[in-house]
């Protein structure tokens, strides 16, 4: 392999972890927590079986975290998700260079950290992709391992199809795109003439027990709150309007940009090339087969009208790096240069992507420099930490009354007053789709008490809005939210006197 001669392929995959971890530790300390961190962190202080957006593995490490360190800065609640992809890209090492050999590995190690939506977003946030990437691509590793060509003794597949639905479980447990693992195992099952016969062996039906068993505390917390995450999620992908290539064409783009359009159509062309292969090439077919249902399955969805959201096809791309591994490893061997470019080029180009992201979203830098390229609005501001709000409600005397409480008037607000404010105030939110925060309190026990609404800066109707339910509701002035020493966003703030009436929500 001359393009790294001195190197060997682990030596790359332990350098390519290292860079990460560092990269990320150092994101992780000066980049504020986006929307939904916020949002987690806060719901995350009370433990539950279950929460209403996703099922509680990542819930469980962020509240775990904050409670055994006693702290909820941002690097400490982001410390366990920048570790799991540690593991996340050895064990895809690792699955690739089984499959296909060890350069194979490497190349697929080190491309998955090139793509943002993996690199960035599932290496470093707070969000539930961390755990579901790491418990995916283990048991894929595992399903590899039992459904081997080699693997002849019965008691080795058992042994790997318990590890398989552990690992499956486990992913359920993180997010509800885990199911399509099991079904994916199933396709391959059910296409492969020379594998139907481990149909017959009691290793799949261990795995799908382990897997359920372990996804268990969802449907507990479920059957308990009207199946409200369940329903909530079914929803999501119900069709809005009629058939509407629009929303296909922008979720489609959505794909590219997130995972990068230079590595998104090579994938796209490693999964279309496996599917026209069909199950004859039964290594390229078990990762085409655990890959293509949530890329199908989410991108259909947008014919409906929901152009949904870029990284609900993430955990498919990520069974299809070993392909590209492959392609890559195989084309370098044959001394190919333009592959060589494409590669150097793809390694240089996404560090300085990263770095002019996140020094804007440091300094806000690009708004100045180039305003109209944001005219739409500058979705970094969401990563602002609400630092400024807790010493202004301070110092304006708002929290010192007993009983007062301060409310939001949308679950993205509270998440981010939540965070601020940190746990000793409690935050509720009233509107008609709190989501969890639906869950933390009994807004009956909060009647009759004064509480301080806090919405961001845009809306003049909150007064009218709020006063049905207040005896009265008053505008008290804005509060700066400053990044990198200027305002970067402001939020209004409202008194509202003698909560009278429960908001009506529905939690979805």
């Amino acid at each position: 392999m001359e393009l790294l001669r001195p190197w060997t392929p682990t030596r790359l995959v332990a350098a390519v972890i290292l860079a990460g971890l560092a990269v990320r530790l150092a994101l992780a300390g000066t980049i504020g927590l986006g929307v939904d961190e916020s949002y987690m962190v806060a719901v995350a202080r009370r433990f539950s079986l279950g929460y209403f957006d996703h099922p509680p593995l990542s819930f469980w490490l962020a509240g775990a975290i904050a409670k055994l360190t006693g702290s909820e800065a941002r690097l400490v609640v982001r410390l366990p998700f920048v570790l799991l992809f540690a593991g996340t890209t050895w064990i895809m090492y690792r699955l690739a260079a089984r499959l296909f050999g060890e350069w194979a590995g490497a190349w697929a190690a080190t491309l998955l950290n090139l793509s943002p939506v993996f690199s960035v977003s599932t290496g470093g946030w707070v969000l539930p992709d961390g755990p579901l990437m790491l418990f995916l691509v283990g048991a894929a590793y595992c399903l590899a391992r039992a459904l081997a060509p080699d693997q002849t003794p019965p008691a080795a597949g058992t042994r790997w199809w318990l590890g398989a639905g552990t690992l499956g479980g486990l992913a359920l447990l993180s997010k509800y795109h885990g199911a399509f693992l099991g079904l994916g195992a199933l396709l391959f099952l059910a296409t492969c003439p020379g594998r139907r016969h481990r149909l017959r062996r009691p290793g799949p039906y261990l795995a799908a027990a382990i897997a359920l068993a372990i996804f268990l505390p969802v449907v507990i917390w479920n059957a308990q709150h009207d199946w409200a995450s369940f329903r909530y999620q079914a929803g999501r992908g119900l069709p809005v309007r009629g058939l509407d290539l629009g929303s296909l064409l922008a979720n489609v783009g959505g794909q590219a940009l997130y995972v990068l359009p230079w590595i998104w159509l090579p994938l796209l062309w490693e999964l279309i090339a496996g599917l026209r292969a069909g199950p004859g090439h039964q290594r390229r077919w078990l990762l085409c087969c655990v890959a293509v249902g949530p890329i199908a399955a989410f991108t259909l969805v947008a014919l409906g009208g929901r152009v949904g959201l870029p990284h609900w096809q993430a955990p498919g791309y990520l069974l299809l790096f070993p392909l590209l591994g492959a392609s890559v490893a195989a084309r370098l061997a044959r001394g190919d240069a333009a592959v060589r470019r494409w590669l150097i080029a793809s390694v240089v180009a996404f560090p300085l992507l990263l770095a002019a992201a996140a020094t804007h979203t440091a300094t806000g830098w690009m708004s100045r420099v180039a305003p109209g390229l944001l005219g739409r609005g500058d979705p970094s501001l969401e990563a602002l930490d609400w630092r400024d709000l807790g010493p202004a409600l301070r110092d304006r005397g708002l929290l010192e009354e007993p009983g007062r409480f301060v409310a939001a008037t949308r679950w993205i607000e509270a998440g981010k007053i939540a965070y601020a404010l940190g746990p000793g105030v409690p935050v509720l939110c009233l509107c008609a789709a709190p989501h969890h925060f639906a869950f933390l309190e009994d807004q009956r026990a909060f009647l009759g008490r004064d509480a301080v609404l806090i919405e961001r800066s845009g809306s003049e109707r909150v007064a009218d809005a709020y006063l049905p339910y207040f005896d009265s509701v008053r505008r008290l002035g804005t509060v700066p939210i400053r990044r990198g020493g200027r305002p970067g966003l402001e939020v209004d703030l409202y008194l509202a006197r003698g909560f009278r009436r429960t908001f009506p929500a529905g939690g979805s």
